[in-house]
């Protein structure tokens, strides 16, 4: 018996002790049911049998369960062997790579319905150890205990294996998760009776109860629950179990962001896969958009199981994106690999050197999630700055552009445009028009190129045709004429992102 163990044991109260090995809790249940914490648990440690051979068994009990090979309170769980073999096996198999980890542990809610059950024996053989009411107040969590006693054993076998090197590698803030999740097939068998006692709260609507699953409502009926009325319903101590739990390992990093901004310079292609009864909208050469022609360079480099492109607004199919481009970041679903700078450097260029030049990005680098913060407040404050090429009714005059240009923070009613009616609410929505500029185009009397900055959400081409009155003012009533746009430039969305 090692020595810390030992010296954890002796420092115990003997009697409770005793009578906790003998009705069938394992050596680490009963140091959790005595409140003991910390490094001790990832000892190596003797069955209950031993235990009460060195601490003296004591007055005998008519049903000495002791030697029972499966504990009778966590259901075998702290008693599992090979779980940094199961946990090897588990990142061996997904390939990942990664620096620490986090462990997140599940347990069957019977485990919770067996520790009240222990505790309220505990209480009536042992009055002035076991005092409070609610056990969870001294009972030290089940979950706790298993990454006191699993963490050591898993961070041993990734640094044996070369999955980590020295030093603290098992961390709660890592992005690198491994699970886990233990089963019992009788865990919900045990509980059942819990929904009648407390009205249902613990039952599920449909299927079976799987591990982890209602243990908040286990908790909230066990708490309604006093001692007495459970005892009435449940054996305590616990009954004996024939099998264990088994366990299932499997591991997940979080999502990763690379960000950047992208520029679009075709007149058919969409920002995202754009389909109408599952046909392909935009040029039938071209089938892609811009999500997939940077999607597909980045996603293969990570591994990942998949991702999400997530922009600061959108562009029209028809509309380019140029200037200092549309911020982007694309959400990468647990990631394989990691990535250093200079690899998003290459993938950089490779989406840049595409030969069709369609879409081409800058910037790239990856973010934390504080990212999704920036973005939203981007897009709440931004203002866009558009070209595009008007058509009047009458020709052009230098008056025209005076007007436009005089018109500054300009405020605009627009109704909802006809063109997304189906799919946006009937609504009046306010916009401003902070400023316009006109530029003449050479041999061509009845069109102008017209710069103009705008609130985020303002629809440009409605802006310019009124969009049968929906939008107003507009640039044809302003100018007392029919106004048309012939094509749009998006040439700078103003936001600060990374």
């Amino acid at each position: 018996m090692e020595a810390l163990f030992r010296e954890a044991l002796l420092a115990l109260p003997q009697a409770p002790l005793r009578d906790l090995l003998r009705v069938g809790a394992c050596s680490l249940c009963a140091m959790r049911f005595l409140s003991v914490r910390g490094r001790v648990y990832s000892q190596s440690v003797p069955a209950s049998p031993a235990i009460l051979a060195e601490i003296g068994n004591g007055d005998g009990l008519e049903s000495d369960r002791s030697s029972a090979s499966c504990c009778t309170v966590c259901q075998g769980i702290l008693q599992s062997a090979g779980v940094g073999l199961a946990v090897l096996e588990a990142i061996q198999k997904e390939g990942h790579e990664f620096c620490d980890f986090s462990l997140e542990v599940t347990v069957p809610s019977a485990t919770l319905v067996r520790e009240r059950s222990l505790w309220c024996y505990l209480r009536k053989e042992h009055p002035e150890d076991f005092k409070a009411e609610d056990p969870n107040e001294c009972i030290v969590s089940l979950k706790e205990a298993v990454k006191w006693t699993f963490g050591p054993q898993i961070e041993a076998a990734l640094v044996k294996n070369s999955f980590l090197g020295m030093g603290k590698v098992m961390d709660k803030n890592s992005n690198f998760h491994i699970s886990l999740v233990f089963k019992h097939a009788n865990s919900s068998s045990e509980i059942q009776f819990l929904s009648d006692l407390s009205g249902g709260d613990s039952k599920r609507k449909r299927g079976p109860v799987e591990a982890g699953e209602s243990i908040a409502a286990v908790q909230r009926s066990l708490a309604s629950i006093s001692s007495d009325a459970f005892a009435r319903h449940y054996p305590c101590p616990p009954p004996q179990l024939d099998t264990p739990c088994e366990l299932v390992s499997s591991c997940r990093k979080d999502a990763i962001f690379v960000v950047g901004r992208y520029l679009k310079y075709s007149r058919s292609i969409s920002q995202s896969p754009w389909t109408i009864q599952e046909d392909r909208i935009g040029d039938g050469s071209v089938q892609a958009s811009a999500c997939e022609i940077i999607g597909d360079v980045i996603f293969p480099h990570f591994k990942a199981d998949s991702y999400k492109f997530h922009a600061a607004g959108r562009e029209d199919i028809d509309v380019r994106m140029l200037g200092s481009g549309r911020p982007f970041l694309l959400e990468i679903l647990n990631a394989r690999t990691c990535s250093k700078q200079e690899e998003l450097l290459k993938l950089e260029h490779a989406i840049n050197s595409n030969k069709d030049g369609w879409v081409k990005v800058k910037g790239l680098k990856e973010a934390g999630n504080e990212v999704w913060t920036i973005m939203r407040q981007g897009e709440a404050d931004k203002q866009k700055e558009y070209t595009a090429v008007v058509w009047l009714s009458r020709p052009v005059t230098e008056a025209d552009f005076t007007t436009l240009s005089n018109s500054k923070e300009l405020e605009i009613q627009q109704k909802t445009p006809v063109r997304v009616l189906h799919r946006r609410s009937p609504l009046v929505r306010p916009r401003i028009i902070h400023w316009m500029r006109c530029e003449a185009l050479h041999d061509s009397s009845c069109y102008f190129l017209l710069h103009l900055c705008t609130q985020a959400g303002t629809y440009v081409k409605e802006f310019v045709h009124g969009d049968l009155g929906r939008t107003y003012p507009n640039v044809g009533s302003l100018l007392d004429c029919d106004a048309e746009i012939l094509c749009l430039d998006v040439t700078n969305v103003k936001m600060d992102f990374l």
